[in-house]
């Protein structure tokens, strides 16, 4: 399963101790029954850069989905395989880089190597697209000078994959943190359910804002935090009404309603029944287990 890279990773400036140094490149061309097993480099890094299409990669023991414009980064000595979708089959360029050496990074090492090897499709990986396809062309073409170009064009391609790089590990940190959020909003309002608040309550007991508070609850969780409140009370009420002789308008104020004809109007929309018939329909069915 696919893993967000590591939230503690805190960007280094690039600065390149050898600058790297095209070994060679190449281009997958759309076969839809494309694969390489199992294997490795010891002596270079390889950048993978997927032009269209979709493919299965397992790097390191770990698999791993990518799709166009994604870019995957295998260091030296990491053990690699990969396969093409046969619906979607894979368009790729791929680069070998020799005598490369980062600054606070192993000799060979593109990125770190607790980072994800695969950097989702972002706002530079048009520009890395066609930095590869150029230094496919330079390549194959050896004019004069070419292998100034081809160097230029992948130090210039490794230093947008560390922006990139940057740039995911926000996103992740970003969903984390709103997840969380979005968990601490649910575990209040699971809290009190029973009493009578407003969006405004819950965002003054948890300090933000009450528009982005119901935003991000509603991106995470799928629905709107007054919308889970009703749902939360409305699922309580229901449990009350077929489990005890409380009357509708006791159950109404326990659940933070003191007008018993708006909690019937509002059962009722929720369930297409009114607390009533709810009781009704359902009591019957509800057996209890005697103690002997």
């Amino acid at each position: 399963m696919d893993r967000l890279i590591d939230k503690e990773y805190i960007p280094k400036p690039l600065t390149f101790k050898k600058p790297p140094v095209l070994a060679y490149a190449g281009q997958v061309g759309g076969n839809p029954n494309w694969n390489f097993p199992s294997h490795k480099h010891d002596d270079l890094s390889e950048i993978i850069y997927i032009c269209e299409g979709e493919g299965t990669f397992i790097i390191n023991q770990k698999r791993y989905t990518a799709q166009k414009g994604d870019i995957l980064i295998y260091n030296a000595g990491n053990i690699h395989e990969e396969y093409s979708n046969p619906d979607n089959p894979l368009v790729t360029f791929f680069c070998g880089i020799s005598k490369l050496a980062i600054d606070q990074l192993k000799e060979l090492y593109i990125i770190p190597l607790e980072l994800e090897p695969v950097i989702r499709k972002n706002q530079y990986s048009d520009l890395i697209g066609m930095y590869f396809s150029q230094i496919f062309e330079e390549s194959s073409l050896k004019a004069d000078g070419y292998e100034i170009i081809c160097q230029s064009l992948l130090t210039s391609s490794i230093a947008l994959i560390h922006r990139a790089i940057t740039l995911q590990n926000v996103k992740s940190e970003s969903f984390e943190e709103s997840n969380t959020l979005a968990y601490r909003i649910k575990e209040f309002i699971d809290k009190n359910y029973k009493k009578n608040i407003k969006l405004e309550d819950i965002a003054d007991a948890l300090y933000i804002n009450k528009y982005y508070l119901s935003h991000v609850f509603k991106e995470q969780m799928q629905i709107s935090p007054i919308n889970y409140l009703i749902n939360r009370r409305i699922g309580e009420a229901k449990n009350l009404l077929v489990s005890t002789e409380l009357k509708i308008g006791e159950i109404a104020r326990i659940m933070g309603y003191d007008n018993p004809n708006y909690f019937t109007l509002l059962f009722k929309k929720m369930t297409g029944e009114t607390p009533k018939k709810f009781k009704e329909n359902h009591k019957k069915n509800l057996f209890y287990h005697e103690s002997p």
